[in-house]
């Protein structure tokens, strides 16, 4: 029989007294749990130091786990494996080499520009113990894409792939007043000016930076998709996310120690982070995609005997759909946990993802850069309440308001506001931006939704994605939803586009499925669920929805492009 954990007796036997009594509760937390898997007696006083001079949190984790199993497989991509103890000495070495070269501080930002790799995580870590602004950007940004960012964040350093370098140099180039620096993840010699990553930790020494840096705020900055005009930086503090807020995820997630995770969502964006800190936190070995394929991604889950793995909506669309063929020449029998989230999850497509992987592994959740994770739902809840994205997790608190920020009845549409400890400190350099999404300690990303009397909740769409047609409101997603169960419907947006009579008028863009598509049918189909103000008067037919790099369609351009052709 195991015993418990003996706290006092270790602390009399490091002589750390007194061990603060916040610390003594993580070290409970991180036994009892499993945090660390099983941990090794030899190893616990050097964990306990590391926990007391380093905090238990998401930038001391590989510390944590190197000590206890620096043998276990960390990180892996197509170039190269890393175990924890690899990882943890190349995160020291990055962090002190680039304090030393390139005068990283706390509060300094760096932006992170590269695909999917070892070399982004151990990056990302290392900028973290140095308490420095991780700037995440998508590698497929372009010059003036990459310049905004460069000048709103006030970044002098670039990190970047071999693929996104010719990007920064031009901005480099064309804007010599940033004094832009380059680092690229790279086998081969650049072009001049610009240093390899790996010279750099090569020059770097292995000690965890300074307990100073150890304890100040580690601001993570993701820029959103900029449907609605410039992107915004949302600044999270990376630093502040520890034992307690991983427990609260973990407790209804199928997630276990020492497991195989496979990360194919853009690490630019905060799914990716979030899974890849999770991940990180138990222990487990993660599997890096340079991007998401379908056939790439099954090959891996089956290959790599994946457990666990996040993909956004359209991801899984695009896997379930791939021939039964495949699938019997790629066999997934290893995974227990598909999560999907970021974007809408259509009833349809989630009883697809059911029947392929089982009602226990599929999971959806509600969240935002902005808001971090707010509520969870499995498979055979979605069953019982189609369209919910589940119940909020432990300390998040939900509420639905209305225009003037009072509290609607259940059942009712109002604006989703979110309260918890995750939430971001605000938009960089855009006070008025923050302002407009807080209500006190409330803070929202413009959702419309409800909660039924068990407290799940329904998203009715975007604020902005509302339209009004003779009067009445309309919410996008009810529709969406009835008009994708039926057969001849692959993918569907519904906007309003400007009408004379109606003010807006229903419109219904489609991703048929196959040849043909009768409008009259699809309509037919919809009156049977939806009232008449809700029917589409306008139907267009297209090969594929724009969609931003969470799977997000971009509902802006679509109004913008029917807005100004006639009706079919």
């Amino acid at each position: 029989m195991k015993q418990p954990l003996d706290v006092k007796r270790l602390v009399r036997q490091l002589r750390l007294d007194p061990l603060p009594q916040q610390l003594r509760r993580a070290v409970h937390v991180v036994r009892e749990m499993g945090m660390l898997g099983e941990i090794d007696p030899l190893a616990l006083p050097q964990i306990l130091r590391a926990a007391v001079r380093q905090g238990v949190k998401s930038r001391s984790i590989h510390t944590l786990h190197a000590l206890n199993h620096p043998g276990r497989l960390a990180l892996v991509d197509d170039h190269r494996s890393l175990t924890y103890g690899e990882v943890e000495n190349e995160i020291n070495r990055l962090a002190q080499a680039l304090r030393s070269e390139r005068n990283v501080r706390a509060g300094t930002p760096v932006v992170l520009m590269m695909e999917n790799c070892t070399e982004y995580v151990v990056a990302w870590f290392a900028l973290a113990r140095l308490g420095a602004r991780a700037v995440h950007a998508s590698y497929r940004l372009t010059a003036p894409e990459l310049d905004f960012l460069v000048q709103h964040s006030g970044a002098h350093l670039v990190i970047s792939s071999e693929s996104a370098l010719p990007v920064a140099a031009a901005v480099r180039k064309d804007h010599p007043e940033l004094n832009l620096e380059l680092l690229v993840a790279s086998e081969t010699l650049p072009d001049g000016g610009t240093t390899r990553l790996a010279e750099l930790v090569s020059r770097g020494t292995p000690e965890f930076p300074s307990r100073q840096a150890a304890e100040v705020p580690s601001e993570n900055i993701v820029y959103t998709s900029g449907t609605t005009g410039k992107p915004k930086g949302a600044v999270r503090d990376f630093a502040s996310f520890g034992p307690t807020e991983l427990f609260r995820v973990l407790e209804r997630l199928p997630f276990h120690t020492a497991e195989r995770h496979l990360i194919v969502s853009p690490l630019y964006h905060s799914a990716g982070q979030i899974f890849t800190m999770l991940q990180s936190a138990i222990g487990a070995t993660i599997y890096l995609r340079p991007h998401f394929d379908p056939e790439d991604t099954l090959r891996a889950l089956s290959h790599h005997r994946i457990e666990t793995v996040f993909m956004v909506p359209t991801m899984i669309r695009r896997l379930v759909t791939l021939p039964d063929v495949l699938f019997d020449q790629n066999p997934t029998p290893s995974i227990r946990g598909v999560i999907s989230g970021a974007a809408e999850f259509p009833h349809a497509l989630r009883e697809q993802a059911i029947k392929r992987f089982g009602a226990r592994a599929v999971h959806d959740f509600y969240g935002a850069t902005e808001l971090g994770w707010v509520t969870l739902i499995n498979g055979e809840e979605m069953l019982r309440k189609p369209g919910s994205v589940g119940r909020a997790l432990a300390a998040q608190e939900v509420q639905i308001l209305d225009e003037q920020g009072n509290p609607v009845p259940r059942g009712s549409v109002g604006t989703v506001y979110v309260r918890n400890a995750q939430t971001m400190s605000g938009y960089l350099n855009d006070a008025t931006a923050t302002r407009d999404s807080q209500r006190g300690e409330w803070m929202t990303v413009d959702d419309l939704g409800y909660q039924d009397q068990d407290g799940y909740l329904f998203l009715a769409g975007r604020t902005r994605d509302m339209l009004k047609s003779g009067g009445v409101n309309i919410y996008p997603v009810e529709i969406e939803e009835v008009l994708s169960k039926h057969p001849s419907v692959l993918e569907v947006a519904v906007v309003g586009l400007p009408d004379p009579e109606w003010g807006e008028r229903v419109t219904a863009i489609v991703v048929p499925r196959g040849s043909s598509f009768d409008a009259a049918e699809v309509e037919k189909f919809a009156r049977l669920h939806l009232s008449g103000t809700k029917i589409p008067r306008r139907w267009e037919l297209v090969t594929e929805l724009p969609r931003n790099a969470t799977g997000k369609v971009l509902k802006k351009e679509l109004r913008q492009r029917f807005s100004t052709s006639p009706a079919a």
